[in-house]
């Protein structure tokens, strides 16, 4: 049977969407498909001057001003995006290499986790000769209103309210489809507890607790860490495990190991890691942000979330519907998370019912879910 070439495009604006793509091309690399499927970032084929302050634009203003990023978002949900005047002639200069490249590949799909891979060259896609059916796998609990485009055959969505809401702003029900968000195949099973925490010689019966960073700055991480261990100092009858993941942030690993060690908290610090599924694996509940990646990762794994300083719009409600869903805590301040530690200390059965709620919210089989369908929308030639 001949083999049907899906392009699987991010663009680089936080880390989620290229993990979700990443996902999807590991996972037609393992399915029993006729399918050759690669994965590119669109900015790629622009210029790097364009590439950098487009990523790092972001990233500054969600880091330095996530005020004005959720007034933006927020606003720029009100009415449908339009490209006029001097914003589409600079598309149409930016992605002309792009464009040409799409052209060459002569793809049967191609697969968006985010927007701009299709809004930058969606009035030219066909007037280039570019036939391929177009296809957006969201990455965050809610879809904002960029994701929306009449070149979209469909959407996958992580929720049935993501789909209400899509409809809502006049997506007909038979362009969307509710998979989840693509993750990577090793948050995709739940492994025992016990068996995971013996591999990583960790204690098999305590409370263990696991902090991953993200884009926090040093002194707000450093100020949540001293939180969560002061508030497991109050309770030195019981022993815990703490687990910090620290990333690429060496200050705040060199700060945080000169804090002195309590003997009932058994603390692991950890820079950069590759096994954070396994770490998940190990904890009962998740310290975070709540980026869409790492939310339909831990929901897929079983772990229940403590939400600290979610970034306006996209993260905020994330954040909404995995409380609304029970399966996590939102902290209001730092405060407000050595109170929800200390909530779970104190009443362990919470932390089961949260555990049993990300069953709402997990979607471990979306990337070979989304894959699947791809293929078979792209051999029938109709949307089922």
């Amino acid at each position: 049977m001949e083999r049907r070439k899906l392009l699987i495009l991010s663009a680089t604006g936080g880390a989620g969407h290229t993990r979700a793509a990443e996902a999807l091309e590991e996972t037609a690399q393992s399915l029993d498909l006729p399918i050759q499927a690669n994965h590119y970032d669109c900015l790629d084929f622009t210029t790097k001057g364009f590439k950098r302050l487009y990523s790092e634009s972001y990233l500054a203003m969600v880091n330095k001003a996530p005020e004005l990023w959720g007034y933006l978002y927020s606003r720029s949900e009100m009415k449908p995006y339009e490209k006029k005047g001097l914003l589409k002639l600079f598309d149409a200069l930016n992605y002309k290499n792009y464009l040409k490249f799409l052209l060459d590949e002569k793809p049967d799909a191609l697969i968006c986790t985010h927007f701009l891979p299709y809004i930058s060259i969606s009035g030219a896609l066909r007037k280039a000769g570019i036939t391929a059916s177009v296809f957006a796998a969201t990455t965050d609990f809610d879809v904002h209103q960029y994701w929306i485009d009449s070149v979209v055959k469909r959407y996958y969505v992580h929720t049935e309210e993501s789909a209400w809401q899509l409809r809502s702003k006049g997506v007909t029900a038979d362009r969307i489809d509710v998979k989840g968000i693509p993750i990577k195949k090793e948050f995709a099973s739940r492994e025992e507890r016990s068996a995971v925490r013996r591999r990583l010689s960790l204690y098999p019966d305590r409370l263990t607790i696991l902090m991953v960073w993200g884009g926090f700055g040093v002194g707000k991480a450093e100020e949540m860490a001293k939180e969560v261990i002061g508030m497991l100092e109050i309770f030195p009858e019981q022993r815990f495990t703490l687990l910090i993941v620290c990333g690429r942030n060496e200050k705040l690993r060199r700060r945080l190991s000169e804090q002195s060690p309590l003997p009932h908290v058994d603390t692991h610090l950890f820079g950069y890691v590759e096994n954070v599924h396994e770490l998940m694996s190990a904890s009962d509940v998740l310290i975070s942000k709540a980026g869409g990646l790492t939310s339909a990762e831990s929901m897929a794994l079983g772990i229940p979330m403590i939400i600290v300083d979610p970034i306006p719009g996209q993260e905020t409600r994330n954040a909404e519907m995995i409380v609304e869903c029970r399966a996590g805590w939102k902290a209001m301040n730092i405060a407000n998370l050595g109170y929800k530690v200390k909530r779970i200390v104190e009443k362990p059965e919470l932390l089961e019912e949260a555990r049993a709620a990300t069953s709402f919210l997990a979607r471990p089989t979306a990337a070979r879910d989304i894959l699947s369908d791809v293929y078979d929308t792209v051999i029938k030639g109709d949307a089922r």
